[in-house]
């Protein structure tokens, strides 16, 4: 005989903190986004700047570098946002 569990619903619920301990929270991934974008910012600078790095392996990291950038925006940007605002953080 198998497994006769019958679920028909799940809910998720985000961390249930203190408001004194969101904010933190709120500034620590705030943080982290503006760090991830000025960083892929940077590498995305130097690769179009300097000539000498306009070869495949640079290419590659450029995309890269864009890539992880639209992720962090879609993703990581809403995290400290819904936080303060109470609802459910995915990355969390």
């Amino acid at each position: 005989m198998g497994n006769q569990t019958w679920i028909t619903e799940v809910t998720l619920l985000g961390f249930q903190v203190d408001p004194a301990l969101e904010l933190v929270l709120f500034g620590l991934f705030s943080l982290f986004y503006t760090l991830t974008l000025l960083g892929n910012g940077v590498i995305l600078g130097l690769i179009c700047l300097d000539p000498r790095l306009h070869t495949p392996m640079y290419f590659f990291l450029s995309h890269l570098a864009i890539i992880d950038m639209s992720y962090a925006s879609n993703n990581g940007a809403w995290c400290p946002v819904n936080m303060v605002g109470g609802m459910f953080c995915p990355v969390l």
